[in-house]
This record gives structure tokens, sequence and C-alpha cells, in this order.
């Protein structure tokens, strides 16, 4: 086990990389100055995503939070293993934020906002450190539920969806709230071939994350207690829509290839907000927000991130 890190991380401006053993990951720390027990708010991003994608939302957090956020194995300022696993499950990725806090010296408690895949890598951590999270702010998250009978999988959407960018198709690339230099931040970390890899091996395990998840029976246990749980529900059935109306436009998918997706979509649409509801089990203090955008909230309506965090310190402290 590498040594600690002399950083005081609860102080200042600080970023660097830190070993988890076999490499190290970029992290980022800032905000006001911290105060001893007082929490300090963990991002969790979704498949794919870094912490590129999250600037607009930290700019709102810093004047009343301190903010934590780093970058996976294999993404952004991370470095990487040797070579890529086949796949990477929510439950390793848990295991190496454990380490990072650990080797960088990064005290609880922790609030921590999870987005999309975030759902199961974040309730990953929470069975690794469930004596140290404070509060959590699940932004339109994948549960156990997702999906939990009847045909589902990447495979049933594929043929239809064909190679089409998702930003362009949903209409993220013109509106989000970046300016123009983040905005090319982020689209050169995903054209990156290194970052394609490492999402490659994360996008497949999502059925087996949630299947992990289920003997755990976290929302029969109440492991939060009284602790904040704030449940932002957005519109990614809606951003299926379309992608499944620019597939079919280029001719993709077979007639049952095509009823199979929307036979999956209007299970989707009738159900996530129930499926996501059920997250707010996990505490007796929990509320739940339905907002009417795209499933990446974080480049949309930043905002309405930022007043669910500053809910569940405020209730924390």
């Amino acid at each position: 086990m590498p040594p600690v890190s002399e950083i005081d991380w609860d102080k200042g401006d600080k970023d660097g990389l830190i070993s988890i053993g076999s490499h190290k990951l970029y992290l980022s720390v800032s905000g006001p100055d911290r105060k001893p027990g007082e929490p300090i708010v963990v991002l969790m991003q979704g498949v794919g995503s870094t912490i590129d994608e999250w600037v607009a939302v930290r700019k709102l957090v810093l004047p009343f939070a301190r903010w934590l956020n780093y970058d996976r194995s294999g993404m952004g300022r991370s470095e990487g293993p040797d070579q890529t696993p086949a796949g990477i499950s929510a439950a390793s990725v848990a295991a190496e934020l454990d380490i990072l806090l650990r080797n960088a010296g990064i005290e609880p408690p922790f609030v921590i906002v999870a987005h999309s895949w975030g759902g199961y890598t974040s309730r990953e951590f929470l069975e690794l450190r469930p004596n140290d999270i404070v509060g959590m702010v699940f932004v339109d998250c994948n549960t156990e539920r997702f999906f939990d009978s009847g045909a589902w999988g990447l495979d049933v959407f594929n043929p239809v969806l064909g190679d089409q960018d998702f930003m362009e198709t949903t209409g993220l690339a013109t509106s989000h709230v970046l300016s123009e230099e983040e905005w090319n931040a982020v689209k050169d970390e995903q054209a990156d071939p290194r970052h394609q890899a490492t999402e490659a091996a994360e996008v497949p395990s999502g059925p087996s994350d949630r299947l992990a998840l289920v003997p755990k029976k976290q929302l029969e246990k109440l492991p939060l207690k009284d602790y904040p749980v704030s449940v932002i529900i957005a519109d990614t059935p809606g951003d299926f829509q379309k992608m499944y109306e620019f597939g079919v436009a280029a001719g993709n998918g077979t007639e049952e290839e095509r009823t199979l997706f929307r036979k999956c979509l209007d299970r989707w649409r009738e159900m996530d907000e129930d499926w996501q509801r059920e997250l707010l089990k996990l505490s007796r203090l929990s509320r739940s927000v339905r907002l009417h955008c795209s499933h990446n909230v974080q480049l949309l309506q930043p905002q309405s991130i930022v007043q669910e965090i500053q809910w569940a310190m405020d209730s924390c402290r």
C-alpha cells in the first residue's frame, strides 16, 4: 500500500495524481475550507463521463460546499491499468474510489452526487462505507429495479440506433450550458481512443451491476437512516424516442427489432419514475424532483442539481 498523501485536501484548491496501487487517479478538491466533521461533496459520474461534463455544477456548488471530483481509471486526467479490462463493474469502481480516498487521506463524512450508472457505483460505495455517507443526490440514476423483468439490454436498442451521435440526435450538442471551450474539452475527451476503450468496458456491465445489488437489499435496510436522499428524475425515455425516430429514418433495424425497441421503450416510459423513486427508501428523509429535460441534467439544468446538493448539505449539517 502506498503512503498516504501529505496534501491537506481540506484547504484551498488542490489537485493531483494519487496512487491506488497499480496506477494513479486524478483527484481535484476545491471550495470553502473544510471544518472538522463537515461533509464534502463527492461526485460519481455515469458511464463514459468525466469531470469535464460537470464544470457548470461545480462552479455553482463552490460558494457553499467543498467539492471533490475525480476521473475514473483510463479516463480524463487519470492513468489506467496496463491493459484495459474486458469489463468494468460498479463494484470495482467503488473499490477504487475507496482506495483513492484512503490513500489521499480524505476523511468522511461524504455527500455523494451520482448520475446514471453512478446509481450503481455509488450504491456499491455505500456498501463499502455505510457509516461514512451522510447524504446522497441521485441524478437520473439506474437502480436494481431497472427493467427487472422482460427483454432488456443494449442488444434490444443497438440494431435500430446504429452509429448515430447521441449528443446530436437528442439536441444536447446545441442546448448545453457550457462555454465553447468547455464543450470542446468534453468532445475531445470522448474522441480519445483510450477513453472509448474504457467506456466500451463499462457499458456492458449494467445488467450484472443491477443483479449484484439485488441480494444486498439496501432498499429494505434503510442504510442512510435520517440522512438526506434526493432523487432527480429526468426524461431519458424521451432521448431514446428521438434516437428511435432517427434510426428508423436512417433505415436501421428490421420491423421485428423496431417492435421490440418500442415495447421496451413503452415499459421504460411507464415505469421510469417508479423505479427511481425506489431510491427514496434508502432514508426516512428523502424527496424527489421531476424534470422535463434530457438525461444529462448536469449539462442542461445544473442549477437543479445544485439545489438538491444545497438541500442535502443543509439537512445533514
